[in-house]
């Protein structure tokens, strides 16, 4: 029987498991949101949203991670307003509602502030804070991924939509 190193063991007792869990199931929340939204306001989708497009955006939503963790920047500005740019072109791309930018805007206002709520208290911190306590570039990866799962959510609801009033 292998065992696993202490190290390891200890690393992954300590380090923040719930995070991933968290970060899934408040996707799963967004993804169901948008649909919700829609039709509590009787709003359409601006564009269709078909497969092609859904994997066009999660490809973009992707990018703007990886350019968030892997590409080094000048400064935080620099970096904060070409994510902010980018993630208002991804929406005007593949959303275009009103209810979408409400949406996307009041769920990354609610995420910075319980994760400041987190750092305030300790139960979480930046290695980096560069403003006001926070990555500059969280704002804008909160907000395009808010619009790729609710972009998601309207597609699957779309088509269970239409596969059950085809039986």
């Amino acid at each position: 029987v292998t065992s696993l190193p202490t190290e390891l063991l200890n690393e992954m007792v300590s380090s923040a498991w719930w995070v991933p869990i968290a970060a899934g199931l408040l996707s799963l929340c967004v993804g169901m949101l948008y649909p919700t939204v829609d039709s509590f306001y009787g709003t359409k989708p601006v564009l269709q949203t078909d497969w092609p497009n859904l994997i066009k955006c999660s490809i973009i939503f992707f990018g703007i991670n990886h350019a968030c963790m892997k590409l080094d920047y000048i400064n935080s500005l620099q970096l904060s307003v070409t994510l902010a740019v980018l993630s208002i072109t991804m929406w005007w791309l593949f959303d275009r509602t009103v209810s979408g930018l409400i949406v996307g805007v009041s769920s990354t206002l609610v995420f910075i502030s319980v994760s400041q709520f987190f750092v305030y208290h300790g139960f979480a911190s930046y290695k980096k804070p560069d403003f006001f306590f926070l990555r500059s570039w969280i704002p804008s990866l909160i907000f395009s991924a808010v619009i790729t799962f609710g972009t998601i959510g309207r597609q699957l609801s779309a088509f269970r939509f239409t596969h059950s009033h085809e039986d």
